[in-house]
């Protein structure tokens, strides 16, 4: 689309639109724009200091936003491809939005841009990538002081009767979701209380991402107006059932899927893609799991990956190989939590993938039975130190991602590991209490 027909396309009679804006760690920073403004050629202006926020707004300087340079702003251009009237907000669209530098050239540090730039190097080898995500949940009443209450009272997984407590929530998100063009596929209750799975149709990677992100946000913004909290926290307290976000993907050309092998099995292209993934599976892995409470998930027993390995349907492997039917041949990448970044973790797996097209990568053979124990697949991080102190050890991030993103990207991470142990070393725990107070 040209700058005159973006000017001109319709806002289908909205007064105001929700200019948004993927950030960091995953969330949706948004403004609210009268129409004529949100279309305007010139574009719209976002700080910098979006780039120097952390989850909770903590404040931390970089090359990209800082004291020194002014805090400048950046360009805001809505991909009016994403534009979408919300129902349930009176004369309001919502938009997607790039971020450009003043002189025009994409931001280096925006998650779309760090995507749509490794996605058009697939698009360069004349395959296109399809995603979609599956993400788990808690939900919780917002009412009352203290510990907020999961929703029901049971625990079950796949309970029919929960149903009876989630159908409201859930009937009135599928109706959000199609009103927006995000397919969600199904919905159903986890294993531990107020635990819920909602898992949604694939895509082309950069749209998969923005459905990825538009559903988490929209779920959140539902339960609010109901008084409750979705909350993706990959372990919100200590003994509760822990959220993952697992992400189906395979290459597509010639509207044919190019990682069913004629055998039934996975092509030599879906092998080399693999091989990729468990190559670049641990330095990447802090684009997985990206903050502290990540790694309260990754505990045995859990279902969640320890290792780079995979199987054939194999739950306790990080990537899980789905075949049998060609149009269904795919890959499942298990190790990412709930806290993930879906433009960053499409983007990581993606450019792994396409690292082990490039090399004609093989992978070892498949774990035959419990993934943690087979001792022939590399052990992944299980601290978000170690975690970053492997991407900053991975020489091939850079190429994968671009060096400025990755260099951002570990300054955020070093931010977030130094307030949690500023935090840390402040506090004086229950277990030194009980252990020290009368024995001192």
């Amino acid at each position: 689309m040209t700058a005159r027909e973006e000017d001109a396309a319709p806002l289908d009679g909205a007064r105001v639109v929700q200019l948004e804006v993927p950030d960091l760690d995953g969330g949706l920073r948004a403004k609210l724009a009268a129409a004529a403004k949100a279309r305007s050629p010139a574009g719209i202006a976002m700080c910098t200091i979006m780039f120097g926020l952390t989850l909770a707004d903590d404040v931390y300087e970089s090359a990209a936003s800082s004291a020194a340079n002014g805090y400048p702003d950046l360009v805001m251009r809505p991909d009016m491809a994403t534009l979408r009237p919300l129902p349930w907000a009176d004369g309001t669209a919502a938009v997607l939005c790039d971020l450009f530098d003043p002189g025009g050239a994409p931001f280096p540090l925006a998650p779309r841009t760090v995507l749509r730039t490794v996605a058009e190097r697939c698009t360069a080898l004349g395959y296109e990538a399809r995603f979609a995500a599956e993400w788990e949940l808690c939900v919780l009443h917002a009412d009352g002081d203290g510990e907020p209450a999961p929703l029901g009272r049971t625990m079950n997984a796949y309970s029919s009767l929960r149903l009876r407590e989630l159908r409201p929530v859930a009937d009135e998100f599928f109706s959000r979701m199609a009103a927006v063009g995000i397919g969600v596929e199904s919905v159903h209750t986890e294993l531990g209380q107020g635990m819920v799975e909602f898992a949604l149709s694939h895509a082309p990677a950069l749209e998969a991402a923005d459905q990825a992100a538009r559903a988490k946000a929209y779920l959140k913004e539902l339960c609010g107006e109901r008084r409750l909290v979705a909350t993706f926290m990959p372990k919100w307290r200590t003994g509760a059932a822990t959220s993952g976000c697992h992400f189906h993907q395979s290459l597509w050309r010639d509207g044919e899927n190019a990682f069913a092998g004629p055998d039934g099995g996975l092509s030599p292209l879906a092998r080399h893609y693999l091989a990729g993934q468990l190559a670049t599976m641990p330095g990447l892995s802090v684009l997985f799991n990206p903050v502290v409470n990540s790694y309260r998930r990754l505990q045995p027993g859990t279902w969640t990956p320890s290792t780079a390995s995979w199987g054939l349907d194999n739950r306790t492997a990080a990537i899980r190989a789905i075949t049998g039917y060609p149009a269904g041949t795919r890959l499942e990448h298990r190790r990412p939590g709930a806290d993930v970044n879906p433009y960053l973790a499409i983007a990581a797996m993606l450019a792994g993938g396409l690292h082990g097209i490039s090399e004609q990568l093989e992978p070892p053979a498949p774990a035959t039975g419990d993934a943690y124990a087979d001792g022939r697949f590399c052990p992944l991080p299980s601290s978000l130190d170690a975690a970053t102190a492997a991407l900053r050890a991975f020489e091939l991030a850079p190429a994968l991602l671009g060096r400025e993103f990755v260099t951002h990207y570990l300054l955020s991470r070093e931010v977030e590991l130094r307030l949690w142990r500023d935090w840390e070393s402040a506090q004086v725990t229950d277990w030194e209490r009980s252990r020290y107070l009368e024995t001192s």
